[in-house]
């Protein structure tokens, strides 16, 4: 069979070349992620944070982000120099990736035509993808491994919902669902942990494969509630309002144990609110556990509330 012919093929050999030196790394003594021991950090609801994923966060910003236990951050243009400042600073590191397609990325050029859909609303260049392709399945897999190798502690995927919008595919509410078990057991396979974004229609089906979940204007538009599958797991639930008062909102998603924070849509640091702090003069530190997802010969453990797990590159 001639390279040429298989899309990707290239970038499918580099992917099995990483994943067997990754495995190598993880398993030795040198760890290039913070959290090492074949362990995978599960935070508790109430962690504190900050997400600042519009600009790259300097040096100094992170000095001054006293209360936040964890920074949310774009992995495409954030060096790995400053993932370890903010290790050394004591801080969880989630990088925020596209599950979809976005014009001026890195790897923008691997996005074949057959697999761009339509526009997201309200996000210019941005398209759908058709989330049953094996292409998009290794573009996210190399997309792991690169945060894995800049030392990523967690993955935000993104626009994880495009079943439920006009994304120019016909794609069905169990397409997503194995995609987004995918992106999960993509990410849990290279030690990092897992956040469910937005997509509080799946949120029961998806629960037990994901490690935490993060969510926009919930309180805004009244949605909150379905989050507390979560809490009620012991699993974090990080989000942001636009609009509203922290007299009005902070207290509510306070009593719910929810990590909450009021911010420009721009999310770039500026007139950020700490729900946690509204109330009381600090914000408490809550602690978090790792958690071991592989067995002594690097497999990924089968659990009940794991039900279906495998390498990722098994589906490729």
């Amino acid at each position: 069979m001639k390279l040429v012919n298989h899309p990707l093929s290239i970038q499918h050999t580099i992917i099995i070349i990483v994943i067997i030196l990754l495995n190598n790394m993880v398993s030795s003594s040198h760890c290039w992620s913070r959290f090492c021991n074949n362990e995978v950090w599960k935070p508790a609801p109430g962690m504190t944070w900050m997400w600042q994923i519009g600009a790259t966060p300097s040096f100094s910003d992170i000095d001054s982000y006293h209360e936040a236990q964890v920074i949310n951050i774009d992995m495409f243009n954030t060096s790995p120099t400053l993932i370890n400042y903010i290790h050394s600073k004591g801080k969880v590191v989630i990088c925020y990736i596209d599950a979809a397609y976005e014009p001026d990325r890195l790897d923008s050029s691997q996005f074949m035509a057959q697999v761009i859909g339509n526009d997201i609303t309200g996000w210019p260049g941005q398209r759908w993808v058709d989330i049953r392709s094996p292409i998009i399945r290794r573009i996210m897999t190399m997309r792991a491994s690169t945060a894995f190798l800049k030392g990523c502690d967690a993955i935000e995927w993104d626009d994880v919902d495009a079943y439920a919008n006009d994304s120019g595919f016909n794609l069905q509410y169990e397409d997503q669902i194995n995609f987004n078990i995918f992106l999960a057991n993509l990410t849990h396979s290279f030690n990092m942990s897992v956040g469910l974004k937005n997509n509080l229609e799946q949120v029961l089906d998806l629960v037990d494969y994901f490690d935490w979940a993060l969510n926009e204007q919930c309180f805004e538009l009244g949605e909150c509630e379905v989050l507390s599958a979560f809490t009620r797991k012991g699993k974090a639930v990080f989000g942001a309002e636009y609009i509203g008062s922290p007299e009005t909102l902070c207290p509510v998603q306070n009593s719910l144990g929810f990590s909450w924070i009021i911010a420009d849509v721009e999310l770039d640091s500026k007139n950020i609110t700490q729900c946690c702090s509204y109330m009381s003069p600090s914000c408490p530190q809550v602690s978090y556990h790792c958690t071991s997802i592989f067995d002594s010969s690097q497999h990924l453990l089968l659990s009940s509330s794991s039900p279906v797990r495998h390498h990722p590159l098994l589906s490729l």
